[in-house]
This record gives structure tokens, C-alpha cells and sequence, in this order.
């Protein structure tokens, strides 16, 4: 989990929700960051899959924490902050993009989502981004 992530929970959504299925991360590290949506959690707008992955993966590497820049991007924030495509996968919670800045724990992460049968990777100097889109093809990208 990211230090800079800290949710406000309420009356009937508490920590309990947010750790529903997950081991070292919690849904609402992937809702919509934009502040003008009712999105505050990412439990019913992500698809399971690629949080359960990325979950795993922290696991394995003894609870890594993970920055999440994006993962649920709702309509607003889709059209007007990030610009994204109408086709993209974080509008519909398959994609999610990671602030990662060590080399090494970035090689760990790519590692642990091959071994886990992800085939849409993107690499940046201080990120990294996976999606678990069928439609789409096989591809590693480099930024």
C-alpha cells in the first residue's frame, strides 16, 4: 500500500470492505482520483483479475508496497484530466498503471506478472502499466 494512500472510510464502507479478497492491498487505492465522482472505492468498478494479480504479486514480494496512479477512471476524469481513448481499459477497471521508481522492484513486479500470464506490459523510467484486456494483443512497451 502507498504511504501517500490514506481512505476515508464511512458508516457502511469500512477497512473490513476494503480488504474483502485482498491480501496487501486494498480497493480503494484503485478507485477514480478525480474528487468530482461518487467513486470511493475501487471494489465495484475494478474487474477482480488484475487487482487479484497485482495482490499477489505484492505478496510475493513480501508486501511491496504499491503507488497506484490509476486504475478506475470514471467518465469526467477519462474525458477531461487524462484525455484516455473511449476504448481504454481503465475505463472499465481492467488496466492499472503504477508509480514505480526502482529499477529493481520494477523488474520484480514485470516478473511476477509474466509468471502470471499478463501480456499487455508498458515500462517507463518511473512507471509501469498492465492490462488483462482480451481484445487486445500481446505487447511490451517501452516509454
Amino acid at each position: 500500500m502507498s504511504l501517500l494512500h490514506n481512505p476515508t472510510y464511512t458508516f457502511d464502507y469500512d477497512e473490513e470492505d476494503d480488504r474483502i479478497g485482498l491480501q496487501e492491498l486494498r480497493w480503494s487505492q484503485f478507485m477514480c482520483k478525480c474528487g468530482r465522482c461518487d467513486v470511493k472505492s475501487g471494489k465495484n468498478y475494478m474487474e477482480r483479475l488484475p487487482v487479484l494479480i497485482l495482490d499477489d504479486v505484492s505478496r510475493e514480494e513480501r508486501g511491496s508496497r504499491m503507488d497506484i496512479e490509476l486504475g478506475y477512471v470514471c467518465k469526467w476524469s477519462a474525458d477531461n484530466i487524462h484525455m484516455l481513448p473511449s476504448k481504454d481499459p481503465h475505463r472499465v477497471g481492467l488496466a492499472i498503471k503504477i508509480r514505480v521508481i526502482n529499477p529493481m522492484k520494477r523488474l520484480k513486479i514485470v516478473r511476477g506478472l509474466i509468471l502470471r500470464s499478463v501480456t499487455r506490459i508498458a515500462l517507463s523510467q518511473n512507471s509501469l502499466y498492465f492490462d488483462t484486456d482480451d481484445l487486445k494483443g500481446m505487447a511490451l512497451y517501452l516509454r
